[in-house]
């Protein structure tokens, strides 16, 4: 039988990094990039039916967040749904519900200020209070220990410097990354200061609909791993591997046939060991890869700024803006085909894998 779901397109995408801006709150910066997100399209706000939403409240710093910020991202008296999680879940959610029929246009919007949370203390809350809790674990040392593995296994660690100047560059590039002075986190041994995140201020918005757009999502996967971190394979991320073999397939597509990758990850190393896992390096081999080639995370990844629980929505959009060739002096050359691949909390538990072409 024929597949009878509707098509899914993005019409536009938006996304705001910054660091403590004094002239607006936090539901000035959703309302603002929203809407910019909103102008861009071609129908604006007409016909929205559907609103999801990824914010945390410990990421927010008051509880019932949504109470406030969810009609800044167009919800008011219209249909909501939130999660407290990755953004790049809210879009798959969005995905399927357009799909199911159940809307035809939805905004998805994910947010983060790290200039107004601990963003330690929330990472640690996401750990088993009673086992892994009193260990002081946060996800930077989960990473860590994925790249003691990494390198117990033969990582090529000597691409390292390479890698962390192509990714400079590219952040250099990037006018939509966090330019100014913000905050970072203590790296754990063997990570580097060069491997962390760069916490940021975020919000990331997109417009889907079934009636056509600039970009169509040709394949979706997700994928999730077991909650304890001792019950992982940290160095397979076989999550990453499912999501995106999920993906591909319902594309009807092979990893070489794409074009351009924004692949997530917390760390540099997070982003090397999920290209491995993926199939678009070689084992031991990731750090050669963003050293080497442009297309992939040519935003400069978790350097260009970081909060949860945006940043597969993220993702999303840095791939959107290359296929509509608006990512400015970042831009690749004949990108036709894009890959996001987008690790959530806790610690890369589940991947989203997201397959995007340019509409002719």
């Amino acid at each position: 039988m024929a597949n009878s779901r509707p098509q899914v397109f993005i019409e536009s995408a938006a996304l705001y990094m910054g660091w403590r801006d004094e002239t607006r709150n936090l539901t000035e910066l959703i309302f603002d990039t929203v809407r910019h997100a909103l102008d861009d399209s071609p129908h604006g706000l007409e016909g929205i039916e559907s609103v999801v939403l990824a914010a945390h409240d410990l990421v927010d710093g008051r509880s019932l967040s949504s109470m406030v910020t969810a009609p800044a991202a167009g919800a008011y008296l219209r249909d909501e749904t939130r999660f407290s999680d990755d953004g790049a879940v809210a879009l798959a959610a969005a995905i399927a519900r357009i799909e199911a029929g159940e809307a035809k246009r939805s905004i998805v919007a994910a947010w983060g200020r790290a200039s107004e949370h601990d963003v330690n203390a929330v990472s640690m809350s996401m750990f088993d209070p009673f086992i892994q809790g009193p260990m002081g674990l946060n996800e930077i040392q989960v990473s860590a220990m994925r790249t003691q593995s990494w390198l117990h296994a033969g990582g090529a660690y000597e691409h390292h410097p390479s890698a962390i100047a192509r990714r400079r560059s590219a952040v250099a590039a990037n006018e939509r990354a966090v330019h100014s002075p913000s905050g970072m986190s203590r790296a754990s041994f063997p990570l580097t200061p060069e491997d962390l995140p760069v916490w940021a201020d975020v919000v990331a918005a997109v417009v889907l609909s079934s009636e056509g757009g600039a970009i169509q999502i040709k394949g979706l996967g997700q994928a999730s791993e077991p909650y304890a971190i001792g019950d992982r394979n940290l160095l397979a991320m076989p999550s990453a591997r499912q999501a995106c073999d999920l993906a591909l397939k319902e594309a009807g597509l092979r990893i070489r046939d794409l074009d351009l990758f924004e692949i997530g990850g917390l760390t540099l190393m997070d982003e090397a060991i999920v290209l491995e896992a993926i199939g678009l390096a070689d084992p031991g081999q990731g750090l050669s890869v963003l050293a080497n080639h442009p297309n992939v995370n040519p935003s400069g990844g978790c350097s260009a700024g970081f909060c949860d629980p945006a940043m597969g929505l993220v993702r999303v959009v840095e791939a959107a803006l290359q296929l509509q060739g608006r990512a400015g002096a970042i831009q690749r050359p004949g990108v036709r085909r894009a890959l996001a691949v987008c690790p959530a909390v806790v610690a890369a538990q589940t991947h989203t894998a997201i397959v995007m072409e340019r509409a002719s």
